[in-house]
């Protein structure tokens, strides 16, 4: 009997055992997994048997050659205005002006529209390894503007089993605050905001995490998304957080003017998000596209001190942000470019990127998924040696699995024309 493969998975498929399958740390081990658990470990060396099926259904797989990942975790997505780029004309620019082509175009999305293509950006993320999304859904233009809120909770009903959605309603600072009351009675998990557009961002602060108190849920703002060294809104944040019991979220998206603060600031504005247990979600491919348009020379990466950050003791995930919208024409959803993005724009190592990157399902309340006995058998397996080939390749081979069972599958062929021998090229 011929081994049974990685590659040779489908969805629907019952993981019994992983034979061989390499950690990040390097580590080769054969792991069991029964009832969506991993059951037991060993370091595996030497060759590897031809690999039956298991009495109790699950595959037997030899994994030699393949990696065990923690599943990516997307902090800070836009779901609902996925793949517009194109329908609102292909603009360009910042920050400022892709919220201005919003302003202008998002009143001619309906339901149905934004729906499509919050389940296309659902679809596109689970085949490259998301199992969990923190998705910000707009108070949409126009006379319904609590359509996109709906259709993005409809999808995280029709996506449950395969990827974790959370919604953070993220008002603006005209919403109506009733209109915010009946966000999160529709179902909303959390307040969101952007305090550094408005006028008076420390009133936006109050005003969101009051709504937040009210309904007994936590806070993910849009904060100091801007290389201005005088936004300092988490600051703010944190001290009115800061006695929120633990199970209140209070997490602080972007933070780029982290990246300009002098040394001392950076350090005392730090100590405070740890201590009130604020979390970071940096977002890299959106935040290197939208902010620096005003510095032709010598560009700011526009990126936190992401290792300052860890040091301090700061929980830090990342998120994918924009997907082919007018706040990113090239995001695609998959958290593996976002990981490459922390290495070559945030100088993290390749595996502690991918630690950002997966670190999210803890601030989800999602189990661990590190293929040791006893976490839940949730996973990505990528053909690759290494973390940091995973990244430099992209991982093109990969498969997603959930409590055991295979969610997802992505592979990559490829052809090309015969090399010539040496005595061919030099006759």
């Amino acid at each position: 009997m011929l081994p049974i493969r990685p590659a040779d998975l489908a969805p629907g498929q019952q993981i019994g055992r992983l034979r061989g399958v390499r950690l990040p740390d390097g580590t080769a081990v054969t792991l069991g997994i029964a009832d969506g658990i991993v059951t037991d470990g060993t370091v595996t060396d030497g060759a590897l048997t031809a690999a039956p099926r298991l009495d109790d259904g699950g595959a037997d797989i030899d994994a030699d050659g393949w990696m065990l990942l923690p599943p990516a975790a997307d902090l800070h997505a836009h779901i609902d205005k996925a793949y517009t780029w194109r329908m609102f004309g292909e603009p360009e620019g910042s920050l400022e002006d892709a919220v201005a082509c919003w302003q202008q175009h998002g009143a001619t999305l309906r339901e149905e529209q934004i729906a499509a293509h919050a389940r296309r950006q659902l679809d596109a993320a689970l085949r490259s390894g998301v199992t969990a999304v923190r998705t910000h859904v707009n108070y949409h233009e126009g006379p319904d503007p609590l359509r996109g809120l709906r259709a993005v909770i409809d999808a995280r009903a029709a996506y449950g089993g395969l990827v974790d959605l959370q919604v953070v309603a993220m008002h603006g600072q005209f919403t109506d605050d009733g209109l915010i009351r009946d966000a999160i009675a529709l179902g909303a998990d959390l307040v969101g905001a952007a305090p550094h557009l408005s006028e008076d961002p420390r009133a936006e602060i109050e005003r969101a995490a009051a709504h937040a108190e009210a309904a007994g849920i936590g806070i993910d703002l849009h904060t100091d998304e801007t290389l201005n060294a005088a936004s300092l809104d988490l600051a703010h944040l944190a001290r009115r957080t800061a006695d929120w019991p633990a199970h209140m979220t209070r997490s602080a998206g972007h933070c780029v003017s982290l990246a300009v603060q002098p040394a001392d600031t950076l350090a005392a504005v730090l100590e405070l998000a740890a201590s009130a247990k604020v979390s970071i979600v940096t977002n890299p491919l959106t935040n290197l596209y939208l902010q620096g348009w005003e510095h032709p020379v010598a560009t700011p990466r526009a990126l936190p001190p992401l290792a300052a950050i860890l040091e301090a003791g700061v929980d830090l995930a990342a998120g994918g942000d924009n997907v082919q919208d007018p706040f990113n024409p090239l995001g695609n959803g998959d958290m593996v470019d976002v990981a490459a993005a922390l290495v070559l724009a945030g100088h993290l190592p390749p595996r502690a990127a991918w630690q950002v990157v997966s670190s999210g399902r803890g601030l989800l309340g999602l189990p661990d998924a590190h293929g040791r006995a006893g976490d839940t058998a949730d996973m990505l397996l990528v053909r690759a040696g290494s973390v940091a080939e995973a990244l430099a390749e992209r991982a093109p081979d990969r498969v997603v699995v959930r409590n055991g069972m295979v969610v997802a599958t992505r592979a990559v062929s490829s052809a090309a024309l015969p090399v010539r021998e040496r005595s061919e090229v030099t006759a």
